[in-house]
C-alpha cells in the first residue's frame, strides 16, 4: 500500500518560494496477509519498494513499540525487497497473540527516510453492535478496518436529569484486543464477570463497542496457547521506539499495562456467603461494607491511575461517582427482603474499568426462581 504524502500547498504560497522535499525513498510497503497462525508455522511476507540505493533496518515491533524481531540490519537495498517473518522473536520463541507492526529505516547518500505508522496515537470511535445470539453465544459487529477493540456489556438507563445513559459495566467482553476488519463474531456466554448473572436477560441491557485503527500493515498473530501477551511485559528487552507522549485520554496512547482492565474482586465484610443460595446474605440493618481489590498482570499499573468508584444496586446508581481513596466502600441496601444485584465499577480516568457484581440476599427470603443463574 502506498503511503499518502500531504503537502501544505497553501503555506508554500504564503511564504513565497519553498524548497521541495526530496521524494520518499520508501515508496511502498505491503504484507501479503494480516493474520498469522504461529502455531501452524505460517509465514507472512513483507514487500518493500525502495526508490534509491541505500541501507535499511527493518524491525517488527509489539503494540507498545518494543522491538520483537530484526528482519534486516543495515542491509543494502536498491529497488524491491521481500522478507519473511515466521512469528518468532529474536530469541526464537513464538510471539504471544497480539498485533505487531513495522519500523523501517533507510539511509543513503541523500539522507534518510522512515516508515513507522505505529508511532502515532489513533482516535477511538464507537462501533454499533449488530446482534447477540443466545443460541450460538456470539456478539456480532462490523469493523471498517483492522482495529484494537474494547467491548463492555451491562445495563444503562436514561438519567432523567442529564438525559444521558447511566449504568453499570458488568462484563468486559473484549479487553483492548486486536481484530481484523469486516464482520466479527465474538464468543460470549452472556454471563457477567461473576459468572452468575445472564446479562442479556436484564432490563436495559446494553453493549458498548469502541475501536481504534491498528497501524498500517499490522499483522495479528494467533495460536499461541502457552503465554498471553500481558504475561510477557516484564520480560521484554530494550525500550519502546515510540516517540509520542502518553496522553491518558480514554485509552489513547496508553501502554498495555495501563490500557488493559484488570479483574475486580469484591469481598463483603459484613455478609455471609451461602453456597446453597449462590448469594451473600445479610440482615441489611447497616450498609453493606465491601473490600475491593484488583488482580492480574496489569493490576499494579491500574492501581496508580486516578480513579472513581461507582456503585449500583439493581441497575440503579447509588449517589454520584466518588474519588477512589481506600479499598473499602459502603453500599446502602433496600431493607425489604429479597435478592439484590450489587455492582461495583472502579473507573480509571484513563479509560479502563475494573467491574464485578455480587448477589446479595437480604433477610431470610430465598431467591425467587429465575433470579440466579
Amino acid at each position: 500500500m502506498r503511503r499518502i504524502v500531504v503537502s501544505l500547498v497553501a503555506a508554500a504560497f504564503c511564504i513565497g518560494a519553498a524548497t521541495a522535499a526530496p521524494p520518499s525513498a520508501i515508496r511502498s510497503v505491503a504484507v501479503d496477509h494480516h493474520s498469522l497462525n504461529v502455531a501452524a508455522g505460517e509465514t507472512v511476507t513483507v514487500a518493500i519498494d525502495f526508490a534509491r540505493r541505500g541501507l535499511t533496518t527493518i524491525v517488527i515491533i509489539d503494540r507498545d513499540g518494543y522491538p520483537v524481531r530484526t528482519l534486516a540490519k543495515a542491509q543494502a537495498v536498491d529497488g524491491s525487497l521481500s522478507l519473511g517473518w515466521d512469528g518468532r522473536d529474536d530469541r526464537g520463541q513464538l510471539v504471544a497473540d497480539e498485533a505487531y507492526s513495522l519500523k523501517i529505516d533507510w539511509r543513503g547518500a541523500e539522507g534518510g527516510d522512515t516508515y513507522f505508522p505505529a508511532n502515532t496515537v489513533q482516535p477511538i470511535t464507537a462501533i454499533e453492535p449488530r446482534s447477540y445470539s443466545r443460541r450460538s453465544a456470539t456478539l456480532s459487529y462490523t469493523l471498517p478496518r483492522p482495529s484494537r477493540v474494547h467491548i463492555q456489556a451491562g445495563t444503562a438507563a436514561i438519567d432523567p436529569k442529564t438525559k444521558k445513559p447511566t449504568g453499570a459495566v458488568m462484563k468486559t467482553v473484549v479487553n483492548r484486543e486486536p481484530r481484523i476488519g469486516g464482520p466479527i463474531a465474538e464468543h460470549w456466554t452472556g454471563f457477567d464477570e461473576s459468572g452468575l448473572i445472564f446479562v442479556p436477560d436484564l432490563q436495559d441491557f446494553v453493549v458498548a463497542i469502541a475501536a481504534s485503527p491498528l497501524p498500517e500493515n499490522s499483522v495479528i498473530t494467533f495460536g499461541n496457547r502457552e503465554r498471553r501477551f500481558v504475561d510477557t511485559l516484564a520480560s521484554r528487552r530494550g525500550s519502546s521506539l515510540f516517540t509520542f507522549s502518553e496522553q491518558h485520554q480514554h485509552h489513547a496512547g496508553l501502554s498495555t499495562a495501563d490500557d488493559t482492565s484488570p479483574a475486580l474482586a469484591i469481598e463483603p465484610l459484613n455478609a455471609t456467603w451461602s453456597a446453597a443460595e449462590h448469594a451473600w446474605t445479610t440482615k441489611a440493618r447497616t450498609p453493606l461494607r465491601l473490600h475491593l481489590s484488583v488482580r492480574g498482570p496489569t493490576a499494579a499499573a491500574f492501581r496508580r491511575h486516578p480513579a472513581t468508584v461507582e456503585l449500583f444496586v439493581d441497575g440503579k446508581r447509588i449517589g454520584e461517582p466518588s474519588p477512589k481513596h481506600g479499598d473499602i466502600v459502603e453500599v446502602p441496601l433496600d431493607p425489604a427482603p429479597g435478592v439484590h444485584r450489587v455492582c461495583v465499577n472502579w473507573n480509571s480516568k484513563w479509560g479502563p474499568v475494573a467491574a464485578n457484581t455480587i448477589q446479595v440476599l437480604v433477610g431470610d427470603q430465598r431467591p425467587r426462581i429465575g433470579t440466579l443463574r
